[in-house]
């Protein structure tokens, strides 16, 4: 049938599908969207990664450690990429090979994190250094190498994983408060860059979650100074609320639990109280007894890391990082080898 009530109908939809985009933007679509998770070979971002696959979605996982077939942490069906998060020349290498050989990439998860628990001056200029690296900068370099295909293709999203710490640091965990700091920092300005949420026109969506502590190698040792204030979080469940947001097409911040929404109003409070707070908080205790696998994206430890880290470049001075990083693919087809793009 056609005619004038026809022809309405179909311009009314197509106003609906336009304004809806451009207020909810577009809905993740795990048949159509590529996935890429930073750090996602253990901890959240396994979770991460297990939940976003088994909604059948394409999943590409930049991480140092890559969790072989028989560990508990690997992923059927996904495409395991070695790629040190903070060697910003490897990421652009990896990221180059992902879009030319797997696709563009319209789902970006900056996970990767490590901690170190020391004091500022117990920490070494290296490691300093490293977290940063890590923590932050990372997600500039992945951003800049991923987003320009989500611009042109009007369809993205950029989730960035923080944390409440990134509010309110405790002692003992300077750097690592620094650049969970810097990464909401990053995720503001990245926001309004792409415009107002509302009106936003890029086709580019972003989402900062801010969770408490999580039940994870990262933080073993850690005392939570309350565990019916401050619980810890179960890895999964934190997945299974950023796979629903996502889904949902949601904007904005995600904090968890409750007191993750209460933390930044210390900052509005006067210092003498604010102090108070984290006196009988407990909080600049809590990192005293820490052990962690702080140092790698995996399960080894910061000593570990940093004393293979000099070995290798003592001993191969003359190989790059491009080259040395290696690649695991686990989909059944060939594809070309990144270090040679």
């Amino acid at each position: 049938m056609t005619g004038p009530f026809t022809n309405f109908l179909y311009h009314f939809n197509r106003l609906y599908i336009d304004t809806s985009g451009l207020v909810f933007g577009t809905l993740f679509d795990p048949t159509r969207d590529l996935v890429l998770i930073t750090g996602g070979g253990s901890g959240l971002g396994k979770e991460l990664t297990s939940k976003f696959r088994s909604q059948g979605a394409r999943v590409v996982v930049f991480d140092l450690d890559i969790p072989t077939t028989d560990s508990k942490n690997y992923v059927e069906g996904v495409i395991y990429i070695a790629c040190d998060v903070s060697d910003r020349e490897v990421v652009l290498q990896k990221a180059q090979y992902v879009t030319e050989n797997i696709g563009v990439v319209s789902l970006l998860i900056n996970n990767a994190g490590i901690t170190m628990g020391k004091t500022v001056l117990d920490l070494s200029f290296d490691e300093i250094e490293k977290t940063l690296q890590v923590n932050l900068l990372s997600s500039f370099y992945t951003i800049k190498a991923f987003m320009p295909g989500m611009m042109k293709n009007k369809r993205g999203y950029i989730v960035t994983v923080a944390s409440t710490l990134g509010y309110l640091s405790p002692a003992r965990l300077s750097a690592y408060g620094a650049s969970k700091s810097g990464l909401i920092a990053l995720h503001e300005s990245l926001t309004y860059e792409l415009g107002p949420p509302a009106f936003n026109t890029t086709g580019v969506k972003t989402l900062l979650v801010c969770p408490g502590q999580l039940r994870t190698g990262m933080f073993n040792g850690v005392r939570t100074p309350s565990t019916l204030l401050a619980p810890e979080l179960d890895p999964k469940e934190v997945a299974y609320t950023i796979y629903r947001a996502v889904k949902l097409g949601k904007r904005g911040e995600i904090k968890l639990p409750l007191y993750g929404r209460l933390i930044p109003l210390v900052r509005l409070v006067p210092w003498p109280l604010a102090e108070l707070v984290r006196y009988f908080s407990g909080m600049d205790e809590s990192m005293k007894k820490f052990v962690g696998n702080a140092a790698s994206l995996g399960e080894k430890s910061a000593t570990i890391f940093n004393e293979a880290a000099s070995i290798i470049s003592n001993m191969t001075p003359k190989l790059g990082s491009s080259e040395a990083a290696q690649v695991e693919l686990t989909e059944n087809r060939e594809l070309p080898n990144p270090d040679n793009t």
